[in-house]
């Protein structure tokens, strides 16, 4: 048969070519620029009968723990929005996506990225 998943740890950076992959799901992000637009290469790269990909960038955020913690997770999600916000603006569902990040945004006082 045909190969119907492939789970590993950093497979997308960079020396992995499968151009026919159509779904891809991101758990972690160094938040090195080059490492995620590697990625991002890796899963939109052209292939016979491709039209599209499928990327999920996940956005895991803790629970509200109280005042003390929110700088903290406020930082965290800043370093990660940039990112987040530019796979946002190039997806088919964009409008969506900037929507649901721009609750994000207001939550943490993140409105002026």
């Amino acid at each position: 048969g045909q190969l119907q998943g492939l789970v590993a740890i950093r497979c997308l950076d960079e020396g992995v070519d499968i151009p026919s992959i159509r779904t891809a799901v991101i758990l972690a992000s160094s938040g090195n620029p080059r490492q995620f637009i590697q990625r991002r290469g890796r899963i939109l790269r052209p292939h016979p009968g491709k039209q599209r990909a499928t990327l999920f960038d996940m956005i895991v955020l803790p629970p509200d723990l109280g005042r003390e913690t929110l700088e903290v997770e406020r930082n965290l999600l800043k370093k990660e929005l940039k990112r987040f916000l530019e796979f946002a603006d190039l997806a088919d569902n964009a409008g969506e996506a900037r929507v649901k990040l721009l609750s994000l945004q207001k939550r943490y006082g993140l409105l002026g990225l």
